[in-house]
Order: C-alpha cells, then structure tokens, then sequence
C-alpha cells in the first residue's frame, strides 16, 4: 500500500525536524500507541493497539530513523509482528520551509502486510484505516509543536 500527502504547520522547519526525529516526542502521537521503548535516537519499539473489523491486538513496530538530512528530510523504516501478521513500512518526510515561522511537510510511506492483517487490503479497509490515522497523526504533530 502506497500513501501520500503533505500538510503545512505552523512551526519553523529546524522545530519540526527535530520533532519528527525525536522518538519520546514523535511516538506520543502516534494513534493508538500502548508502549514505546527508546534504545537510542535512531532505534526504538513501539507497541500499538490495533483493530480491523473482528481482529484485534497488539502489533510490535521496531522502528529505525534512517537518512538524517537536517532539517530537511529523514525515512523511518520499520518491521513489525502481532495479529498473525507481518509488517512491514518505510516512511519519509521531506520539509520546505515557508517563512520563519511555517513549514510544509511532504511525506510519503509504502506499507505491506502479510497475513491475516493483509486479508482486509483488497476490499480498500486498510488503506481507510491508514488514512484516518494519518490524519490523527498529523493533528498530533501540530498539538505537540505546539506546546
């Protein structure tokens, strides 16, 4: 599955960088997040609740940020299990600034699912799940750049 998008947040480039690539930060927004364990600033293990119709549990993301190009871009790779099911993704950000004080976001991410998790992808449920939770994302960065 391939999604895209951008969005524009007040905040200046260098603040949302750093946010983007900080893991105590970033993983507070992540939607449906349980636990988060940071072995250093590029590796770290999110656990997250996850539901698909009838299907529900825990998946374990191992996360590493890849590619540092401050402050305008980064990929974070992740491989993760739970659910009967395998996942993996790669997602980037690019960042161009506009102004002092507000910067676009560019991202992209590819994921694939393996398992039972990867039954629902044909019928277009994953891809309505992952974009809701992009947007919940997403909300979450402009609150955490925010105070």
């Amino acid at each position: 599955m391939h999604l895209d998008g951008e969005f524009t947040i007040a905040a200046a480039q260098a603040d949302v960088y750093s946010f983007l690539t900080d893991p105590s930060r970033v993983s507070r927004h992540m939607p449906d997040v349980k636990n988060v364990v940071i072995d250093d600033a590029d590796h770290f293990t999110v656990t997250a609740r996850v539901g698909v119709s009838h299907i529900k549990g825990d998946v374990v993301m191992k996360l590493t940020i890849k590619d540092r190009q401050p402050p305008v871009s980064t990929t974070i790779v992740g491989k993760g299990n739970g659910l009967a099911s395998a996942v993996d993704m790669v997602t980037s950000f690019v960042l161009e600034s506009k102004g002092v004080s507000e910067t676009v976001v560019r991202w992209q991410g590819n994921v694939t699912i393996s398992g039972k998790l990867a039954a629902f992808g044909p019928q277009g449920l994953m891809d309505r799940i992952a974009r809701k939770n992009i947007d919940t994302f997403i909300e979450g960065i402009k609150t955490g750049l925010q105070t």
